[in-house]
This record gives C-alpha cells, structure tokens and sequence, in this order.
C-alpha cells in the first residue's frame, strides 16, 4: 500500500527539491513573486474546485492512505495543489530562462492579424467553457471532464488576452514546459492509482484509459493545469519585461518603484499584462536587438556567459557591454583616420556629458542631431545606453573614454603607475559600471545598501577590473605585438631591444623564458590583487554572485594556464569542459575557495 504522503515524499517533492537546488544560484526577487503569488491563486481557487467535485464523488481515496481530512479533501491534497505549482512553474523557469524576455515582446503582425490572434481563441476558451459548465452534471459521464473545463477555460482565456502572442513566440518552450511536468504527474498518478491510494469514479468519467490504470480525465487535467501554469508565468514574464523594458523617468522615481509595495507591484504589473504588443513602442525593441547583435559579434563569450544572470540585470548588463563594445569599435576602426576617430570620441564624449545632465532616462529627451555622424549600430546602442543613466556615475564612463583615447594615440605604458591607471581606465571602470548595475537590479538591495558599503563594493570590483586586465595583457603579448604593433608591458620592465622587438611585431624573439616570466609577474600580481577583489562578491545581490564568481574564475583560470604551460603559448586558454566545470563550481559556490587558491 502506499500512502498518499509517500507519493509526495518518494515522487514529488524529489523533484520540486531538486528543481530548486539546479535555479538556487538564479533565484531572484522577481522569481519569489511569481511563486508566491501562482501558489496563492492555485490554491485558494483549486481547494474550493476539489471540494466540489469531491463531494460529488468524481474521486475518492483511500480512508488508510492519508494523514487527515480538511473538507472532503486529504491533507495531502491540498500540499498537492502547492507542490504541482512549484514543480511546473521552476520548471518552465529553468527552460525559460536563458534567452531575454523583451526579445519576444515585439510584434510583427498587422493591427487586424494581432487582434484575430487574441480574440479567437479567448472566444472558444469562453465558449468550451460555458458549454463545460451546462454539461457538469453530477453522476454523470461527462461531470468530471466538465469540470476541469469549465475551472480552466476562463482562465485560459483570461491568460491568453495578456500574453497570447508572447506565448506564440516562445512555442518551443512553452510545449516543451507543458507537456515534460505532464508526462511525470501523469505516471506518477497511475503509480498511486495502481497502489489503490486514490481512485477515479467510474460513474463520472468516459471510463477511457490512456494506458491501463490512467483515465483519460486524470491526463486531461495535468495537461490543462500545466497550460494554465505555464502560460501565467510567460505573462508574468512579459509583465515584469515591459516594466523593466519602459520604465521611465528620474533616478528619485526608479528609487519610488523599487520601494514600491506588493500590491503596488501587482498593480504594474496588471497594467502591463493589460498592453498588447501592437502598444509597445518597437524602436526601443530595435535599439535592443542591434546593440545585441554588437555583442553577439564582439563577445561571444560575455554574451553566452550572461544567460546565468537573472534576465534584468542580464539586459542591462549587456547594454552596457554593447555601448563599450561600439565605442571601442569606433577607437579601433583602422578603416577610419585617426583624427577622425578621434573626433567621434569627442562626440561620444559629449554625449555622455548630455545624457547626464537630463533629468530622466527617456532617449527621446535627448537632442540626436549633433551625433547623427555616427554609425547607426552605435546611435543604436547609445539610445538603449540612456536608460542606465540613474545608474552609473559620469566618471566612469568618461574614464573608460579616456582608455579609448590612450589606445588611440598608442601612448606607451612607462611604468608600473601606467599600467595601473591604463588598466582602471579599460577595465576598472568598467567593473564599477557592472557592479552599480547588479546592485541596482535587486531592488531590496539597492534600497538597504548603504553608501559605505556601496563604495566598498565598487572598490573591490575596481580591483576586479585590474585582475582581469592584467590577466588579459599577460595573455596577449605576443598576440597584441604581432597584431596591434602594441606593447602594454611597461617600459621600466624592458630593455630598449625588447621594446622594439615587441613593438614591431616580433615578440618572440624574447623567447618562451622571458615572456613566460613577464607574463608571470603580471599573473602574481593580479592574484595578490585577486585575494582583496573577490570578497566584494559577497555584497551583491544573491542572484547575482554566482554570475561573477564564474566569470572572474574562468579568467582567473587563465592564469593558471600560463603557469602550467612549459614555455608561453601563442595565446593561453582554458580547455571547453574545464572552462564549464570551474563556471559550474563557481555558479553553485562549489569548494570555490580551492579554485581560487590554485589560480
């Protein structure tokens, strides 16, 4: 015999734990939301649903086989209303996570197109609905079919007004998460129905199986309650994107909704849901996807190793890496006259000193026309950039263009205060920018951190910034001599033959010897540097650190590369699945401490 909490303790809650283990290091603020607020609507509607049809006797359990009895419904039952929600929602969580909500906000269907796409199928849920609602008859063929229908359909319908062609652009995930958790509770229910500890009536059923012990009922109701579930969180997702996607207004407003309560909250978010995508504005759509595709092409690996942070840190992290990756391309752009890139610098300057002197985050504030030289992709990028203005401080972007400039005048670094300040202005910049955006996403934090322990934070992912950097220049030399004619060494480490060998592309006339050991000195002090950068780690938000540590252990790897290799390599990197093991250690905080160490 088995009991009904035996089904949930060998079946269910296995899964729900470990479905929660695998999303631990991604949960966020926003992913509490929606299972509290999911479990809460299931239950409070399901308990009343179940009594009903319970009371009617469309099924029944065995009196040995549960703890107690709440109504006419077991215990068991009603943690089962809880259990299914968790499982289906973390897992359509899992399957959903890894590509950007806002993506799937566009619409490309005509006004009428749009419209016949919405309000079809809400008819014929409406329409299944009533017709399920007349033919629930108790002790009846038909009462137990009925009744899931008429409990669902409205409620599809309802789900479907909000979301309908968000969830058609997401239809591989949204099949894949409907039918995987359906698939499970249906076996499992022919588990517990063959072990007699519940029983479907044969009076109000069609009495057809789908496989033995398994009423075609029972797989109808999985099916529709994991459509119902997974179609709410895609409308719950295309909420949270649109809020986040258009907000609007002052650093004090963004402040305001941070701190907003969670009827508040619930009431942006049913407005939002309310939008159809024909409402959306699509040219911040398309700012997004172009200064996507700028760090699709320039940084792969950043691009592919953001998809562990969650989706709005995730989309403002990558505008930001989009804005540097353009400005770096205008820098770089050997097809373009030095001057002349040096004068799109200076525009590029320029508007960063506009952009905060604005009052709220909104592009169309801004005066476009003294910058319409620039390419377009780059326009692009700076118009999505204009939304993290309330996040970031002028004096890290303007020192990021300051790196810029030194490249382009391939100014020499002379000495060890040169690299320093060379490695802020490329790399510690950017790591304070990071930092203010992954504080800034988890709107608890943002709201407690004080300006203290902010300014230690952003300290510590300022070293960060020079671990990395130097960790890159070490990697590079000859990759950067024979490439760029450049030199990022300091001069005082070099003799005036050195110099020249590496400025003409010949670095490897240093020999393996000496380039392993400049190399090596940078490496030994980007781990010096290393041990004081990374416990500013644990000051972000939880969501967030695992993100991190995996990206600052994998470069950190880097490192450990160029020590282990007999001579040094043309350019030094981590093996594919060594690079995935160090990232998963680090996601889920493994023995983190010992792969640190080691590098």
């Amino acid at each position: 015999m088995l009991t009904y909490m035996e089904v949930h303790l060998y079946y269910t809650l296995p899964v729900v734990a470990l479905l929660m283990l695998l999303l631990r290091p991604f949960h966020s603020a926003q992913d509490r939301l929606k299972y509290l607020f999911l479990c809460g609507m299931a239950f409070s509607t399901a308990a009343p649903w179940d009594n009903y049809i319970v009371y009617h006797r469309a099924w029944w359990y065995c009196p040995k086989c549960v703890t107690m009895v709440i109504g006419y419904v077991p215990l068991e039952e009603y943690m089962f209303f809880i259990i299914m929600t968790l499982l289906t929602v973390s897992f359509t969580n899992l399957v959903m996570r890894w590509h950007l909500p806002t993506f799937f906000l566009k619409s490309t269907l005509s006004p009428f197109q749009s419209l016949c796409v919405r309000l079809l199928p809400m008819a014929a849920f409406l329409t299944i609905g009533v017709k399920a609602w007349f033919a629930a008859i108790p002790d009846t063929p038909l009462f137990y079919g009925a009744c899931i229908l008429w409990y669902v359909c409205p409620v599809l319908a309802l789900l479907w007004f909000g979301a309908s062609e968000y969830i058609c652009r997401r239809w591989k995930g949204v099949i894949f998460s409907i039918m995987v958790p359906t698939i499970y509770l249906c076996w499992v229910d022919k588990v517990a129905i063959s072990a007699g500890t519940w029983h479907i009536s044969e009076r109000t059923t069609t009495r057809k199986m789908v496989v033995a012990n398994l009423p075609v009922e029972e797989c109808l109701f999985f099916l529709m309650i994991n459509v119902v579930l997974v179609f709410a969180t895609c409308a719950m997702d295309r909420a949270h994107a649109i809020l986040h996607f258009y907000r609007r207004g002052s650093a004090k407003m963004q402040t305001l909704q941070q701190q907003s309560s969670f009827f508040a909250t619930m009431l942006d978010l049913t407005k939002a849901f309310c939008l159809s995508d024909q409402m959306l504005d699509d040219q911040p759509l398309d700012d997004l996807c172009t200064t996507w595709n700028i760090l699709k092409a320039g940084s792969a690996s950043f691009y592919t190793a953001s998809a562990v942070f969650p989706s709005n840190a995730r989309q403002d992290l990558c505008i930001l890496y989009g804005f540097c990756r353009a400005t770096d391309d205008l820098a770089d752009n050997e097809a373009v006259p030095v001057e002349k890139r040096k004068q799109q610098l200076d525009l590029v300057r320029d508007f960063v000193n506009d952009l905060f002197t604005q009052k709220s985050n909104c592009a169309t504030d801004i005066d476009w026309t003294p910058y319409m030289d620039l390419p377009e992709d780059c326009l692009a990028s700076f118009r999505c950039f204009v939304r993290l203005r309330h996040v970031l401080q002028v004096d890290a972007i303007l020192e990021l263009l300051d790196g810029y400039l030194l490249d382009l005048k391939r100014q020499p670094v002379r000495d060890e205060k040169g690299l320093i300040r060379y490695s802020e202005c490329v790399a510690s910049s950017v790591g304070e920018m990071c930092t203010r955006i992954l504080v800034n996403s988890n709107s608890e934090m943002a709201g407690k951190m004080n300006q203290s322990t902010l300014s230690w934070t952003v300290d510590r992912a300022r070293d960060m910034g020079l671990v990395l950097q130097f960790t890159n220049i070490a990697r590079d030399i000859v990759t950067d001599s024979q490439q760029l004619n450049r030199c990022y060494l300091p001069m005082t480490w070099l003799s005036k033959v050195e110099i020249d060998s590496i400025k003409n592309g010949r670095a490897r006339q240093l020999g393996d010897d000496r380039l392993k050991e400049l190399a090596l000195r940078l490496v030994n002090t980007a781990d010096g540097i290393n041990l004081r950068a990374r416990r500013g780690i644990d000051k972000l938000p939880s969501d967030c650190q695992g993100g991190v540590r995996a990206a600052c252990a994998v470069y950190c790897a880097i490192g450990q590369a160029l020590k282990n290799n007999d001579g040094y390599p043309m350019r030094a990197h981590v093996k594919g699945l060594k690079r995935a093991w160090i990232a998963l250690q680090s996601v889920y905080d493994m023995n983190f401490s010992s792969v640190s160490s080691s590098n």
